[in-house]
């Protein structure tokens, strides 16, 4: 974890020097489920509510108007009742079209650290050939890696970049989850949230 927070520091020096001053932070909530790829995004909607909350901060990397690249970190989790509670911290690249000043979509992929405590009992073998169970407290360290489509509307006409909400659909492959059956396991969510300015100037569209 160290580590992965001394990388952080390192892509944020870098980017900020290479970057317009454009950063924005903010949240969202959203429901989490075990399902295939895209395809199962209908089950988010009539299936179990397993909820999950995150916080996120992003910076502008280029000076287009209509087509932006932003490096966006995200640091949240989700509890599922059925199996496991997860905290995850994931850096994306994340591609913005701006149909309009107040409507923009959004495309993200990227990859990171997920921290698990499994909700069911877990043994393993031990020296003397016995099952001895697991101990749920530490939990354990997993990779991920995924991509995220939304949405994205300025509620304010008058001054969109103010406050903007979020609607997205993600999908996660976690893994190594079971090695012997289910190496990676899919996670789909949809989530709701709102974004905040939290420093700009004005810049010259290339565009």
């Amino acid at each position: 974890m160290k580590k992965l927070f001394s990388l952080f520091v390192v892509c944020y020096g870098l980017l900020s020097g290479v970057a317009i001053a454009q950063e924005r932070f903010g949240g969202t909530v959203s429901n989490n489920t075990t399902s295939f790829p895209v395809t199962g995004y209908g089950t988010l909607f009539h299936s179990q509510f397993h909820p999950g909350a995150d916080l996120f901060w992003e910076l502008k990397l280029n000076k287009k108007v209509h087509n932006q690249f932003w490096f966006k970190v995200d640091f949240g989790g989700y509890y599922h009742r059925f199996f496991q509670t997860a905290f995850r911290i994931q850096p994306n690249i994340n591609y913005r079209l701006a149909i309009s000043p107040c409507f923009a979509f959004d495309l993200a992929l990227g990859g990171g650290y997920l921290h698990s405590f499994t909700e069911y009992s877990r043994f393993k073998l031990n020296d003397t050939g016995q099952y001895v169970k697991v101990s749920a407290v530490s939990g354990r360290p997993q990779y991920i890696a995924g991509f995220m489509i939304g949405a994205n509307i300025g509620l304010i006409k008058a001054s969109p970049d103010k406050i903007r909400l979020l609607l997205q659909f993600r999908t996660l492959m976690q893994g190594p989850f079971a090695k012997s059956y289910v190496p990676l396991l899919p996670l789909n969510s949809f989530a709701l949230g709102l974004s905040f300015p939290l420093k700009s100037k004005e810049v010259k569209s290339n565009e």
